[in-house]
């Protein structure tokens, strides 16, 4: 894990960016693009808060503070996407989940805006539908957008890239799948031997960081970053020390599958726990699962953290009951629980997937 801010030496004259989304990894975005010293104006797009949403008021405060320049939208089209998005060379998206169909609009907007580049919010694992689920998927919209972003917005001249970093464990919760780290004990979906990719959160930003200040390499193409790919019983045996006899409990795949409809159903946020268990059994959380080659190389300069090694770092903040782990949440975002039933929610108003297990090679 690097932690000091890469900056690069290119001529390329992208020097103006704005980040969409101000929780979570917008705002780490926001922070590193400052610090690595490379563009002339930094902004942050953010939904208009309400009165009462003071932690989110308290961010925007210190974003301020920063000399990052705060806009605000209160509709999602685009008309008002092409008004912050005035003046701005490149746009990185960080929404959530429940954001994630907006970016077509945002898109809309960027073109209108004369935006020359636009990033979408992945940072996560590529995206394959799967027979058995009677919906698209939560991260179907992820798809959506990068072949709306390809067929449509390229032709009219906006660039893409997707970053690939497959599952960062001290950004989600892992007790989401399965890791409970204070208790030392862990939930399994089916055997654990399929492969997993990893990247922590700060290894996530710095190359992030890197590709936007990269666009004639960068972009029209798919970025894949693995800060390791790990089985996920290999996981469990750090987190219970070796003992995974009484402290794992061993649920079937049939099992999840029916829970995780029912809790779709029902709009109930634990689906996304069981659906990430489900997804890394099924080896859809390998970012490289067709043996894509990984885009490492790319960023020598960084030094990444193995998920191993972020899982032994985490386990000592549960040790010294930090306060990160208090209530699950190792990054706080502003509304995560309601932004998460949202995206539940809309599975149920999906389509039904195709009767193929494999899908688009996005996320």
């Amino acid at each position: 894990m690097t932690t000091d801010i890469i900056t690069a030496n290119g001529s390329d004259a992208y020097t103006s960016i704005a980040v969409v989304g101000t929780g979570g990894y917008g705002e780490l975005f926001l922070r590193a693009l400052k610090q690595c010293g490379y563009f002339v104006k930094i902004r942050a797009v953010t939904r208009t808060p309400e009165a009462t949403e003071t932690v989110k008021l308290g961010r925007l405060k210190q974003l301020r503070a920063l000399d990052i320049e705060v806009l605000e939208y209160s509709d999602v089209t685009a008309g008002s996407f092409s008004t912050v998005f005035a003046g701005i060379d490149t746009v990185v998206s960080a929404v959530g989940v429940a954001g994630l169909p907006s970016q077509i609009p945002m898109i809309d907007g960027a073109i209108v805006a004369g935006v020359k580049w636009f990033i979408p919010s992945e940072y996560g694992v590529a995206h394959y539908s799967s027979a058995w689920m009677p919906f698209k998927g939560p991260l179907a919209a992820k798809g959506e957008v990068l072949d709306y972003l390809v067929g449509t917005a390229k032709p009219k001249g906006l660039a893409y890239t997707a970053l690939y970093t497959g599952l960062a464990l001290d950004y989600l919760d892992p007790h989401g799948i399965g890791l409970k780290l204070s208790k030392r004990r862990a939930t399994l979906v089916g055997r654990g031997g399929t492969l997993a990719t990893f990247t922590c959160a700060a290894d996530v930003v710095q190359v992030l960081v890197s590709i936007v200040q990269r666009p004639s390499e960068m972009q029209n193409r798919i970025i894949r970053y693995a800060g390791s790919t790990n089985k996920m019983c290999d996981l469990i045996k750090v987190v219970t020390g070796g003992n995974c006899g009484k402290n794992v409990k061993i649920v079937c795949i049939d099992e999840a599958r029916a829970k995780f409809c029912e809790l779709a159903r029902q709009q109930d946020m634990k689906a996304f726990q069981v659906y990430g268990r489900l997804l890394i059994e099924e080896g859809l959380a390998q970012i490289n699962l067709r043996r894509e080659p990984l885009d490492n190389a790319l960023f020598p300069d960084i030094k990444p953290e193995s998920a191993t090694d972020t899982l032994a770092r985490l386990i000592k903040l549960a040790d010294a009951g930090n306060e990160m782990f208090k209530g699950g949440q190792i990054i706080q975002r502003s509304h995560t629980t309601s932004s998460v039933t949202d995206g539940v929610g809309e599975l149920c108003k999906q389509e039904p997937a195709p009767a193929t297990a494999t899908g688009k090679s996005q996320a």
